[in-house]
Parts: structure tokens; sequence; C-alpha cells
């Protein structure tokens, strides 16, 4: 459950209450009492931008609230800075570009952020109200046309200043623009708190437009001392309460009388920052009875429980006897957090057509006995309850003497999986390059607990179902929008997300270099800022291998430049003398077995390991429709 956050500060006189201050200023000062986690806003400064920007300086933000801005190299970059920040600080971040140009470029980002559940605040600064004004009422004679701004197809009629906006609406949750009535009744605050409170309810970003001459206008400081809420179930909604309550009873009372349950953690869970109830609600399950998976996406079951069986991936899980273990050897499977996409179900191939009783929770609704029960309604946008609401209620009701078939001299868990180590021939290993199945056996021994592991849309993110993940391990991709490039300027709002929490856990980034292309240079940016520094593993493999594995292995299409020299780059970027940064190449197995971690590991540490042009992972090589299914292996 969200904290309420009623104050921003105490008052001592009602002259301070009533303190006018610019409207830019309250807009950053209402983000920060919504997430006070947040540190960092990032953006590009332009024409219509400015303004505002000048406000995020003000000695209230600066010096109380210890926010900075972080310039980023292009908005397309910053979109995904932002969204991978807000995913590690568990709540709503802040991306700023400028009217045009600069919100445009950041698009494939914000829809990445919206495919993938990240709340992103996206605030464009747009063309004055007067200029805006001024286009809806004047004749042929007046039309003028503004840079950043395409003309109208009819060059007879006035450019429409609001022509970008309709882009944004499929992709974000919310759109509001500020406007100069909007000062009237505080009708432009209303609009802030709507805008926000949307975001982290849905955990998915929106839109607010703010003209170049609204940010210095001057509004009461005192609505800060309002309360602001994205509580869901309402304290007077009894209907509500009592639908979630026969929902937690529904649910629970189908787990004690269920002979063989299962439980998975889904992806949604992680996405709607729920996993510490959720944990509490796993711990509470009998250990001996109850078994547990997790989501190719998900990955937020402690996986040293004594009950955790591995992660499901349909057809193609680690091995046939997990596979088996969940679709053959369960009577009732609960899925929390389910996360619709085919590259959370292996392509939708699950076969759940064994198993009796199947529960899907998701934020939006609940499926049981086949029938959906609505959690949100979408004519009016708002939930009932949300899904930390209802996994609460399930842990204040569970029971654990309750389970009917739990004898404890018999332990249900039939099967204990422990992620296959994909062993490769001598006569591949002695090439001169880093075989695949070898890097698995190199995370599965070289991750740390608490760790976060970011892996970009390449061909080792196919991998990682047969890793296991020791305690505490956080786990990020883009895997189903899957907009390669993503994961560097990702793990740079990672990192400063880990400096501004003062958590400081290790950073691990797996890196395509077809696709470390497209935002390389973001490194630039890591050696500005104060952060935690990455492990960056660059994979040499000079191209686009998953691309190759599925058509045109040998075509000019999926080549890229390959002499690239990607240990000098940060050395290029600013770090001359390797002040901030140390770099590594390692060119075949024996190589690989020996390193463990390179000196001086307070610095950004980058990888570089030449591997095979067509080597990827087994289960990739399937999913392309070049393999059979992943085999039955020993134990062991």
């Amino acid at each position: 459950m969200a904290p309420v956050i009623t104050r921003l500060q105490s008052y001592t006189s009602i002259e301070e209450y009533d303190e006018q201050i610019p409207l830019g200023e309250y807009l950053f000062l209402r983000v920060c009492q919504i997430n006070p986690r947040l540190k960092s806003v990032f953006g590009i400064p332009g024409d219509f931008n400015l303004n505002l920007l000048e406000h995020l300086y003000a000695d209230s933000l600066v010096n109380e609230k210890g926010v900075k801005f972080v310039g980023l190299c292009n908005e397309l970059n910053a979109s995904y800075t932002a969204d991978g920040y807000s995913k590690i600080i568990q709540g709503l971040s802040v991306l700023i570009t400028t009217f045009g140009v600069g919100e445009l470029s950041a698009l494939n980002g914000i829809a990445g952020a919206f495919a993938e559940y990240a709340p992103v605040l996206h605030i464009v600064g747009t063309t004055s109200t007067k200029r805006a004004d001024y286009a809806r009422t004047c004749g042929v004679q007046g039309i003028q046309n503004f840079h950043h701004l395409v003309q109208n197809k009819n060059p007879l009629i006035a450019p429409d200043h609001d022509v970008y906006k309709p882009l944004v609406e499929p992709f974000s949750v919310i759109q509001e623009s500020l406007t100069m009535d909007g000062f009237d009744n505080e009708e432009n605050l209303k609009k802030i708190d709507r805008v926000l409170i949307k975001i982290c309810q849905e955990n998915r970003p929106g839109y607010l437009f703010v003209p170049c001459d609204i940010p210095d206008i001057t509004v009461s400081r005192a609505r800060l001392a309002e309360e602001i809420s994205i509580q869901e179930l309402a304290e007077d909604d009894a209907e509500s309460k009592q639908l979630m309550e026969d929902i937690a009873d529904r649910i629970l009372n189908k787990l004690y009388q269920s002979q063989k349950p299962s439980v998975i953690g889904d992806a949604l869970v992680s996405r709607f920052h729920q996993d510490e109830v959720f944990t509490k609600f796993i711990n509470k399950l009998p250990s001996n009875f109850v078994k547990l998976f997790t989501a190719n996406m998900a990955r937020n079951i402690d996986e040293t429980l004594p009950n955790f069986v591995g992660t499901y991936f349909g057809k193609v899980s680690p091995t046939k006897e997990l596979q088996n273990n969940l679709e053959q050897e369960s009577d009732l499977l609960i899925d929390f957090g389910y996360y619709n996409a085919e590259t959370n179900t292996a392509g939708y191939t699950r076969d759940y057509s064994n198993i009796k009783d199947y529960i899907e929770i998701h934020p939006d609704y609940v499926l049981m006995d086949n029938e959906y029960v609505a959690v949100k309604d979408f004519a009016t946008d708002k939930r009932r309850f949300s899904m930390g609401d209802l996994i609460q209620s399930l842990n204040d009701k569970i029971d654990s003497t309750c389970f009917i078939h739990n004898n404890k001299l018999v332990n249900n868990i039939t099967y204990k999986f422990t992620p296959y180590k994909w062993h490769t021939d001598d006569t591949i290993v002695n090439q001169c390059v880093v075989p695949q199945s070898k890097l698995i056996d190199f995370f599965n021994n070289y991750l740390q607990p608490n760790d976060i592991l970011m892996v970009e849309t390449c061909t080792f993110l196919f991998a990682v179902p047969d890793l296991k993940f020791p305690p505490g391990v956080t786990f990020l991709s883009q895997s189903f929008y899957g907009s390669i490039g993503y994961a560097i300027p990702a793990t740079l709002g990672v990192s400063l997300a880990e400096k501004d929490l003062g958590t400081n856990r290790r950073i691990i980034l797996v890196q395509g270099d077809g696709s470390a292309q497209m935002t390389i240079q973001e490194l630039s940016t890591f050696l500005r800022h104060d952060l935690v520094n990455p492990k960056i593993f660059l994979i040499n493999n000079e191209g686009y291998t998953v691309e190759r594995i599925i058509k045109g292995p040998t075509r000019s299409y999926n080549d890229i430049q390959g002499c690239w020299k990607w240990t000098e780059l940060l050395k290029i970027f600013g770090d001359e003398h390797g002040t901030r940064h140390v770099t590594a190449t390692i060119k075949n197995a024996a190589e690989l077995d020996n390193f463990r971690s390179l000196l001086n590991n307070n610095k950004i540490e980058f990888i570089e390991l030449i591997m095979g042009k067509l080597d990827a992972p087994e289960r990739f090589s399937y999913i392309s429709g070049n393999k059979p299914p992943i085999p039955s292996v020993p134990l062991h």
C-alpha cells in the first residue's frame, strides 16, 4: 500500500502559509511529495522548456530536497534512463523535453515504458499560450509558422500548436495541458495532481504539457499542504472492500483444499512495486507443500527457498522436469501479477490443460473459476482496490494450519530444480571465442546476493532462465517491447537511482554490440555524474546474432562495423587516464573461467566478450524454429 503524503513542511505563520511561488517550482515540489525518493530529473534543454528548467534550481529543490538535473545526449536515451530510474526508485520519474523535436524523439522510449509498466512523467515545454491563441484566431494574412512546429498542409490555414499531442494518447495513461485559464480555481494545480496520481496508480507514463509562458506565474504554496494520495481503495467504499475480501476468501479456500498447489510470481508484481507484500505472503505458505515458480520476466521469488522449483517458461523451460512439475503435478495454480506477453509465456506455450483450478491475479481483474472479476472500471478509469490491497488481504487472512492435505510428514515437493549447466564440447571450448554455454556457467557463479542484473535484448537474454539468482537479485530487461539500445541508458538510470537511494548495490549489464551502437554515446554521461559504477559485459559477435538465427545468417543487413575499439570508448568520452574506468577483453572460455572481477572495482568495469557470430542459447534456437524443444536432462 502506497504511503499518503500530506504536507511538504509545517508553516509558522499565515503569511508563510499563503506564500506565492512560481508554478514551475510548485510542480517539482509536488513531484517530490508523491515520490520522496526522487533526486534526479532527466531531460534535454530546448527553447520551450528553459523557463521551466530554471525552477529546478530553486533553493527549495536543490538544497532542501537534493534534486538535480541530469542532462542526456538525446531525448530517446533520456526516456530510457527515466524508465530504468523509475523501476529501481520504485516510483515516478521525470523526463523533460521540448516541443516537437524533443518530445517526438522520446516517443519510442515512452511507448516502451508504457508496454513494460514504467511510471514516467513526461513534461513537454510547448509554445506560449499567446502564440497558440493567435494561431486559432488569425486570418489568412496573419499566418505565422514557428520552428519545431510543422506547417498546416493547407498553406492558407495557420499551424495547429496541438498537432503533436494526440500522438501520445495510445501509450500514456493521462495527458493534461496547463493553460492561462487554469490559474482560476487552481485548475492547473488540480491537473498536476491528477497526472501525478494517475501515473503512480497505473505505473505507466503520463504527459503534462507546459506552455513556455506558464512556469513563472505564481501560485499559492498552501496547496502543497493538501493531501496527495495514490491509495485506490477508499476508506468509505464498503462495497469494494467486501468484493476484495470475498475474492481473498475464495482464493484461500482453494489453497486450503488443494492437494498440489503451485504459485507463480509474475512480472506485474514487481512493476507495480508489490514485491514486499508478495514476499510476505510467499513466506507464509507451507514450504513443504506449496511449490513456487517464477515467470521469465519476473524473477521475484527468493530462489533459495526450499519449495522454489524454477523459472517456468512454457515449452522452453530450463528442463522438461520443471515444465512437467508445474503442468502435470499441480491441481491449483495461482499466477500473481500476470503479464500477458509472448516473451513472458514462451510464445503462449504455457499448458494449463491438466490443472484443475487456475487463478490469475492482474491489477485490473481477477480470473477465477473461468470468470473475470473486474477490479478496474474502464468507464470511470478507476480501480476498486489495488493488487497490493488484495495481496495484503491474503496476508492478513492466511492460516497455515488450514491446508487440509498438508501432512507435514509427507513432502509434496516431488522435484527440486537446479539450473542445468550447459557444457560445451572441447572442440568448441578450444575455439578463440567465448561460448554462450560457458557464459551461462560464468554468471551462475558470478552473481551475488542483491545484485541488479540488466540484460539488453541480445542473445544472452534467452539464457536468463538458466541462471539461478542468489537472494535479492533484481532482474531488468525490456524483454517485451524489445527496443535495442535500451539497456545502456536504462542502466544509467539504475546507477543514478542506486546512488540516490544510498543502497549502492552491484549493477551488472550484459549488452550486445549491435544494440550498443544505438545508444553508446551515453557512456559519456556515466562519466559526468556521481553514481554507482556498473560492470558492463559487452558481447562482441559482430552484428545482430538474434536476427542471424531467425533469418539471413550471412546477409549484409545483419552486419555492423565489426572493428569498433570497444574498450577504448570510455577514454574517447573523456576518461583518458582511466580515473573512472577499467577494461578487459576476454577471448575464449579459459580466460572467462579465470575471470572474477577487475581490480579497482569502485570504477566502471567494461569487459568485452569475443563470441561467435552464430552462437546463441539453445532456447533461442528452439524459439526461432531451428531446434527441437529443450530435452530432459539429468539432475545434479
